[in-house]
């Protein structure tokens, strides 16, 4: 990704975000709810699904997830032991998803936004922002942020095969807003900062297979 393009999809996103959370959100919302709700057994299936196996691939050996192992390892020895540059992909899936992960709980404890749940219940006045009780962990969404995290850098990467790689990160995103658990600046919001962390760890060696769009 250039850094115009990447410009360019920062300067759509935080301001539809911002209106989106402002005014738009929650007729999405019941929108969405009132009329997709007999799509949601598929959505909980392919989530419970995808989170098993993230859930395996998270476990501990030797104190660190077997997944950062995997491509630590495989960063390490591609580009150290075969000398290929283009290993730093590995790096770069590394990092953008460790960091996707870690950024999006940390902006959950700092933004309290209230979940569509609350809206569907009992209601709230204004845009849920900075709430005090349950249920109050709406933005970013964590889901969206760890599945694209884990295929968008492999998309830019291989632009050529970036629609199946896609599938799943847009499917689990679709479902966040199916199942109730997300607004859709929840999720758009976690896709550009995807995007922007790996955007900014694909800057670290600038590989070749990085820099083609």
């Amino acid at each position: 990704m250039t850094l115009r393009q990447f410009l360019l999809f920062t300067a759509l996103t935080l301001p539809a975000c911002a209106l989106l959370i402002l005014s738009g959100d929650q007729p999405l919302a019941g929108f969405i709810h009132g009329h997709f709700t007999w799509s949601a057994p598929f959505f909980a299936a392919l989530t419970a699904a995808a989170d098993r196996v993230h859930e395996a691939l998270m476990t501990h050996v030797l104190g660190l997830p077997v997944i950062f192992l995997a491509l630590g390892l495989a960063f390490a020895i591609g580009r150290y032991g075969l000398k290929r540059r283009g290993a730093t992909l590995f790096l770069v899936l590394l990092l953008t998803h460790e960091f996707s992960m870690v950024l999006a709980n940390v902006l959950k404890g700092a933004v309290h936004r209230l979940r569509p749940e609350v809206q569907f219940g009992a209601g709230y006045a204004g845009s849920g922002l900075w709430a005090t009780g349950p249920h109050n962990d709406s933005f970013p969404s964590y889901h969206t942020a760890v599945y694209f995290s884990l295929f968008w850098p492999l998309a830019v990467a291989f632009p050529k095969y970036r629609g199946p790689l896609l599938v799943l990160p847009v499917l689990i995103g679709l479902g966040r807003l199916v199942l109730g658990a997300h607004y859709l600046s929840d999720v758009w919001f976690s896709v550009w900062l995807v995007v922007a962390l790996t955007f900014l760890f694909g800057r670290l060696d600038k590989p070749r297979a990085i820099e083609q769009v």
